[in-house]
């Protein structure tokens, strides 16, 4: 941990411009670096065969099908046109499945094949070992004070 940080907030020191830009760099830069190693732990062990972004949509699609791809690119705050050439890409490899509502035939239902099924189990089970062995590094209290941060963040940050 940054020493500063540690010093600022250790002892009280008010929040001005100063302590709030080195908070600013610090949270940056541990973000960026945590972001980039856990890329390359998911590319090397988790999902080699599919993208980072593949394999959040068929998790997703795991927990929410079917759903739409409005609801994809709802829950990623990414475009819809970005979010149908993901799609395509999946039909062709025959991880999900396309179908249309009979009631309403301009809604489209995406579901999980059965190869898509057994290649997201398989997935979220090394991604459960990868970051359990990660996590196990810390303190119950740790992870705890990690997680309902991170999640305060979450309801904290708008979204798009």
């Amino acid at each position: 941990m940054n020493y500063s940080l540690v010093k600022l907030f250790g002892w009280g020191v008010i929040m001005n411009k100063e302590n709030l830009n080195l908070l600013v760099d610090t949270y940056t830069t541990a973000m960026n670096e945590v972001n980039r190693r856990i890329n390359v732990i998911m590319n090397e062990k988790v999902h080699q065969e599919l993208t980072s972004d593949q394999f959040g949509t068929l998790r997703f699609l795991q927990m929410k099908q079917p759903c739409t791809s409005s609801d994809i690119a709802h829950e990623f705050s990414i475009g819809k046109s970005a979010v149908t050439a993901q799609i395509n890409r999946l039909v062709e490899r025959n991880l999900i499945n396309r179908t249309r509502d009979e009631q309403d035939r301009r809604i489209i239902y995406l579901t999980l094949t059965e190869d898509g099924k057994k290649l997201i189990n398989a997935g979220t089970k090394k991604l459960y070992d990868v970051l359990g062995d990660i996590l196990s590094e810390f303190k119950d209290e740790e992870i705890s004070c990690f997680i309902e941060s991170l999640e305060k963040l979450a309801r904290i940050i708008p979204r798009k």
